[in-house]
């Protein structure tokens, strides 16, 4: 235990205080309901497992973790094919169901994707000019992004084309080659949607988000309810536990997918702004972590962590004040949810790891 001592206790602090605000705004949602007290105590119980994970692989050292990626990615996915086979829960199939908890394999492929592409560059370290070593590196991205598709989510495979993307970036690829994958990208998507292979509810959800006046009741719902729940927060918020729109459940999923709605709303754009603080403070000591590593391995993993971190948190604040069309993307820390928070409670303690493993090498 003594390594802990040398943790990062700025990152630690932060993530506590992103758990502790996520109960608080979970209770506040929730409590009308006919169990007030379910969901929080569910999620406080996953706060206690994820800080036990997250004690338990910061005390690992990184070059075991760099050992366990090839074994990870494969499991991971395994799952990823298994919920295909038998995970089917409000109309996809994204959940394998064990009791009374449902295990999300797409969330734990982010991480497997980190650590595959981290331990797969470091012991190749070719040459980062190389566009075809880059195709190689893509194929770890690709693999998992084609099942999560099949499921269908395409949230997730955007998440991580994005944490490939400023993994290479990190490692020294070049940005002329990556700006072409970029693009290669947009032309892909507009393909697809031309030839129909955007699934409906998707196209839905992205025209309802350029187009919000032509369907107020359906596929723009959530976001107009989202959108008068964060203005009507005004500068401090109408009192916690006193939000008209979260007391009064008019949006849809808002302990998971629009939590920030509670606070916006609660708080005001007072505690809305804390919060925009506290993700920037976190996503700064991920970035100093990864810009201290000591080795290729860590530095990409590090980025990629930081990556992973800060897609989730723009994409799932733009959706709830009108920036980004609405996916169902957990906000780190705050939103209910297992294995969105184990996930992230995993991510940060590779990150504490890595932090570690620097202040006894200094020491």
């Amino acid at each position: 235990m003594r390594s802990l001592r040398n943790a990062d206790f700025q990152l630690l602090t932060v993530v506590l205080l992103l758990c502790a605000i996520g109960l608080i705004a979970i209770y506040s949602c929730t409590r009308t309901a006919p169990s007030p007290t379910a969901k929080v105590a569910m999620q406080s119980a996953y706060v206690v497992i994820g800080l036990v994970m997250m004690v338990g692989t910061a005390l690992l050292d990184p070059n075991r973790l760099r050992g366990m990626a090839w074994p990870l990615f494969l499991v991971v996915m395994g799952l990823l094919v298994l919920v295909l086979m038998m995970g089917q829960i409000r109309g996809t199939a994204r959940w394998i169901p064990l009791g009374p908890v449902n295990l999300q394999p797409s969330e734990l492929a982010k991480l497997a994707v980190i650590l595959m592409l981290g331990a797969f560059v470091a012991r190749e370290e070719g040459d980062r000019t190389d566009f075809l070593f880059l195709v190689r590196t893509l194929i770890y991205v690709g693999v998992p992004a084609g099942l999560i598709l099949l499921q269908p989510d395409l949230g997730t495979p955007i998440v991580l084309f994005f944490i490939w993307l400023v993994m290479m970036f990190i490692f020294g690829s070049s940005p002329a080659h990556l700006g072409a994958f970029v693009l290669a990208a947009v032309l892909l998507f507009a393909g697809a949607w031309g030839f129909g292979l955007i699934r409906p509810h998707q196209q839905a959800r992205l025209t309802a988000f350029l187009h919000p006046e032509r369907d107020p009741h359906g596929a723009a719902y959530h976001q107009n309810q989202s959108l008068i729940a964060v203005g009507s927060g005004h500068l401090w918020g109408q009192g916690l536990f006193h939000g008209r729109q979260s007391q009064g459940q008019f949006i849809p999923d808002q302990e998971t997918d629009f939590v920030f709605t509670v606070i916006a709303e609660e708080l005001g754009f007072v505690g809305a702004a804390a919060i925009v603080v506290l993700f920037g403070l976190l996503l700064y000591r991920a970035l100093t972590i990864a810009g201290q590593a000591v080795n290729t391995f860590e530095r990409v993993v590090a980025a990629g962590i930081a990556a992973m971190l800060l897609i989730q948190v723009y994409a799932n604040i733009a959706m709830t004040i009108g920036l980004a069309p609405v996916k169902g993307m957990a906000l780190p820390f705050l939103s209910y949810g297992g294995s969105s928070l184990i996930t992230n409670m995993i991510a940060v303690g590779i990150l504490q790891s890595i932090h570690i493993r620097r202040e006894q090498i200094v020491f």
